[in-house]
């Protein structure tokens, strides 16, 4: 049985081997703050210090709790953590906590440098840099002691890496110093010591050039972080570089291609500008400083190729063995990948060796031996998959390799990068550097836009950037017209021989020739045959009929190859232009992408469906053709329906976009039946612009079925939505129209329900007394019917506007009679609802005891329902039963939840509503203060 901690990024705890999943935020302050003390008390004044800014009331209460879930997570070792004289201590055993064992690397390196061992020292410390995997404690934020600490913890990681940088100096690694100091600088620019280290690593390695661009950099990025330019140290170092008369100012590069008269050749390819990648470029240099072979990989047209070659630009002065490249053909249209050893030929020519009439094995020998003992770099390009250069990296052992592809190559032992999309500010600077910056000058609007229309992938910006050079006559906003119908985008983005298609094609055309290929294929067109957002095994499983099993397995090669990016445990999205990619694929297939989207829709509605009716049964719902022969997803409880809610919600949002799109009647009835099943789901997680957007679009469909019914239900959740936005007027008038249709259907209990709503908008405007009787009308209606669960709904309403009449007595009268039919019914969902209102009932009859007794249910039933509108209105009535009572500072706790709830889930009236007051509590404090000094 084992137990380790870990402080040196996110923190962590293991138990018995396995990651315990530490519960967020300040239980892992807490954690921190008691691995900080070494196993020593740290007093509960101090730990309070270290957990808030300005520790609230129930402090220590909440201390207690998170102390017991840090208990819980320790499982067998929760005895480990102790009440010791006011105060808590952690035992921690030698080895268990990764700070420590980073110590004793420093303190050996120190022992080992003493001793003239350099080599030795920075292997120690190279050790020890890696056990960090972030700043101390990650993500989290600083308070009082701790953050003093974790302040100090990574100063001691950059003095290590400085220290790393000087022993790797005098053991002639200095490359591998140079990279670890860009990339501590790339963090820490006003670190003079790192850039001390840095320039004097550059004097060392013969690079006077790069020595003295680098002094330059170092002066301005002082100047911008101390207000200082460069102190004596670097002055005297420039000084030195400057009057040196010995030797050339720079070391020649040789030209691409061409043989150097003093030694091997380069044949790197000339480096491309970069733009935006500066902290990548510092990392990968730190990185091969230690690992000495790495693969970048990413989707097509990321712009590994280029990255790679100016990596080997900045790395060529510190090889002076030879630079080699070589394009290995695994993703260039219409060429066979080289095997490798094509490709170790081509290497052994280009270092001087004669490969005619020499076996495969003799060839890789004398390989070997021309690298041997030489610093060489290497860039082999657009490898297709391990297989093909892992021979060739054993081979090349002492060389430092940079290799690029597509794929993850996860079975190479080397280190691995993964190169992203550019930010929107860099993507704009790299069209203007292709298009010329004049033409950005006043159009950021529409540079944005084009930026996001080619994904922010570098390939499809400098294709855009190539347009706008042959089309001077072409302004921003006429390419950003040509690339707006996704239809034609991919048509849009080709210039020569760069095409954004023919790229992603050779992806695809590469995965069909591996082993599950083709599979893997009819997976990726099938999803864009539906276009989600997003694909989960679930929805696999539906649109291929595969197993879970085989679904995955064709899910890790698509994403292997580069098309699809994980986006949580077992779930994947498309690149935009991928996206649209795969769209393309989908249509060639109109029979099958017609069975797809069936597929799709019946599984989405079915399910949707099924999760609704565990929120609140729609007995009303009449058959139709979106039906699961057998579920593929089932719940048991509540939880588990809004949890696969949340997670569909863009997909089921988007399916219903595009069936209300396509024209036909079992869209329209998709469209229509989506906006039924997602009602309540979407109020009650506070998405009314989502409703809006599907409740519009569905009064579409609804209209051209003919369906009197579905339009005056559309009408509703439209109105619903308005009134939450803020357009009461139109919600209003929206509700009387459904009424309208409702009453010439004779639809009794449509009708009574549309009162339900119309008395909610009412009261919302400030108009309770027609609330009331909209309210007082549905009623009746429901209890005619004997609708015991729309009762139960009807009377809090109608309590609610009594309360605001001052009618409290009937209110409670009301509230008693909803409270007994909700439970009865075990309506969960609208019974957190009543004891909300109850529990502003009390506030406003100034008991706060009983209060806070109904609001501390309504908060625990709302948190179990996901009933995040509710939680916020419960925080802020009890935020005013705090104020009453003088608790304000509880008060303004419970507000910044509520308010953080309420513009989480975009609430603008709701957010509003709580910004108001807090507004009147900061106010109130204000006028107390100003008593209280007279």
């Amino acid at each position: 049985m084992t137990v380790g901690f870990g402080l040196l990024g996110p923190v962590n705890l293991c138990v018995d081997g396995r990651r315990v999943a530490l519960p967020t935020g300040r239980p892992q302050l807490l954690l921190a703050a008691l691995l900080m003390g070494r196993g020593r008390r740290v007093s509960a004044d101090r730990l309070r210090g270290s957990l808030w800014a300005e520790p609230p009331p129930s402090a220590q209460v909440n201390m207690r709790a998170y102390v017991a879930r840090l208990r819980v997570a320790l499982g067998p070792y929760r005895d480990r953590l102790t009440w010791v004289n006011s105060g808590y201590a952690l035992r921690v055993e030698p080895g268990e906590l990764d700070l420590d064992r980073f110590e004793t690397d420093v303190r050996d390196a120190s022992d080992a440098g003493r001793q003239g061992c350099p080599e030795q020292a920075a292997d120690l410390l190279a050790t020890g840099l890696r056990r960090w995997y972030g700043e101390a404690a990650e993500g989290l934020p600083r308070y009082g002691a701790l953050g003093h600490g974790l302040d100090a913890l990574d100063e001691s990681r950059a003095v290590a890496v400085e220290q790393y940088a000087a022993a790797c100096v005098e053991a002639g690694r200095t490359d591998a110093a140079v990279g670890a100091l860009r990339s501590l600088l790339a963090d820490r620019p006003e670190r003079e010591s790192a850039w001390e280290g840095l320039v004097q690593a550059l004097v060392r390695s013969g690079d006077r050039a790069e020595a003295m661009a680098a002094l330059a950099t170092a002066n301005a990025a002082l100047l911008a972080t101390s207000g200082r330019g460069a102190g004596w140290v670097l002055q005297d170092i420039e000084r030195k570089l400057l009057h040196e008369t010995s030797g050339p100012a720079h070391r020649p590069m040789p030209t691409p291609g061409a043989a150097s008269p003093d030694g091997p050749p380069s044949t790197l390819p000339p480096p491309v500008a970069l733009v935006g990648r500066q902290r990548l470029l510092a990392r990968i240099e730190a990185e091969l400083g230690i690992a000495r072979m790495m693969v970048l990989h990413g989707p097509a047209g990321v712009g590994k190729s280029a990255l790679a070659g100016s990596v080997a630009a900045r790395l060529a002065p510190s090889h002076p063995g030879g630079q080699l490249y070589l394009d290995l053909c695994g993703s260039s249209p219409g060429l066979t990948p080289m095997t490798v050893e094509e490709a170790i030929g081509s290497l052994l020519r280009a270092l001087g060796g004669d490969r005619s009439g020499g076996t495969p094995g003799a060839e890789a020998a004398e390989l070997g031996v021309r690298v041997s003992g030489r610093r060489v770099l290497v860039v082999l390009d657009n490898v297709v998959d391990a297989g093909q250069v892992r021979r060739l990296l054993s081979v090349l052992g002492s060389a430092t390799v940079i290799v690029t592809s597509r794929t993850t190559l996860p079975a190479l032992d080397v280190a691995h990068l993964a190169v992203d999309e550019l930010g929107a500010a860099e993507s704009i600077m790299l069209l203007a550097r292709h298009a010329g910056t004049h033409r950005f000058t006043g159009s950021p609007r529409e540079a944005e836009e084009l930026a996001a229309m080619c994904g922010h992938l570098p390939l499809a910006l400098r294709i855009v950037g190539a347009r706008l050079v042959g089309h001077p006559e072409w302004t921003l906003a006429d390419m950003v017209v040509r690339l707006s119908d996704e239809q034609y985008r991919l048509d849009e983005l080709s210039c020569d021989d760069l095409a954004v298609r023919a790229s992603l094609a050779v992806t695809c055309d590469v995965l069909a020739e591996r082993a599950g290929g083709p599979e893997a294929l009819d997976l990726f067109d099938r999803w864009g045959m539906i276009c989600t957002p997003t694909l989960d095994l679930d929805l696999a499983r539906v649109l291929t009929g595969a197993t879970a099993r085989e679904v995955r397995t064709a899910l890790d090669r698509i994403a292997d190859a580069g098309l699809i990016d994980p986006c949580g445990t077992g779930r994947y999205r498309l690149h935009d232009l991928v996206r649209i990619y795969a769209v393309e694929r989908g249509r060639r297939d109109p029979v099958a992408r017609a069975a797809a989207l069936h597929a799709a829709r019946c599984y989405f509605l079915d399910t949707a469906r099924r999760a609704r009716d565990q929120l609140r049964p729609d007995p009303r719902r009449l058959p139709d053709v979106f039906v699961e022969a057998v579920p593929t997803v089932t719940f048991t409880h509540q939880r588990e329906a809004l949890g696969w809610l949340e997670a569909e919600r863009d997909n089921l949002l988007a399916v219903a976009r595009v069936a209300a799109r396509d024209g036909t009647a079992e869209g329209d009835l998709f469209a229509v039946g989506m906006c039924t099943a997602l009602y309540p789901f979407l109020p009650m997680r506070g998405h009314y612009r989502e409703l809006r957007e599907l409740a519009e679009n569905a009064l579409r469909c609804a209209r051209r079925l003919g369906s009197r019914p579905d339009e005056a239900t559309s009408l509703t959740y439209v109105a619903v939505a308005r009134s939450r936005l803020g357009e009461t007027a139109q919600a209003v008038d929206g509700l009387r129209r459904a009424l309208a249709l409702q009453t010439a259907e004779g639809d009794s209990h449509a009708v009574a329900v549309t009162h339900d709503h119309l008395g909610v908008v009412l009261a919302a405007a400030g108009r309770l007394d027609e609330s009331r009787v909209s309210f007082l009308r549905a009623l009746e209606m429901h209890r005619q019917r004997d609708d015991r669960q729309r009762v139960g709904l009807t009377l809090n309403n109608l309590a609610d506007v009594l309360l605001q009449l001052g009618q409290t007595e009937a209110a409670l009268v009301n509230l008693r009679e909803s409270l007994r039919l909700r439970r009865e019914l075990g309506d969960e969902l609208g019974l957190g609802i009543t004891m909300l209102t109850i529990g502003q009932v009390y506030a406003r009859s100034g008991q706060p005891r009983h209060a806070y007794g109904w609001l501390g249910k309504a908060l625990t039933v709302a948190r179990a329902t996901g009933n995040r509108e509710a939680e916020w209105r419960v925080l802020t009535v009890r935020a005013q039963v705090h104020r009453a009572t003088g608790q304000r500072l509880a008060a303004r706790d419970d507000l910044h939840l509520a308010l953080a709830l309420s513009e989480r889930i975009a609430d603008p009236n709701g957010t509003r509503e709580v910004r108001r007051a807090l507004a009147e509590l900061d106010s109130s404090a204000d006028t107390g203060r100003k008593v209280s000094r007279r």
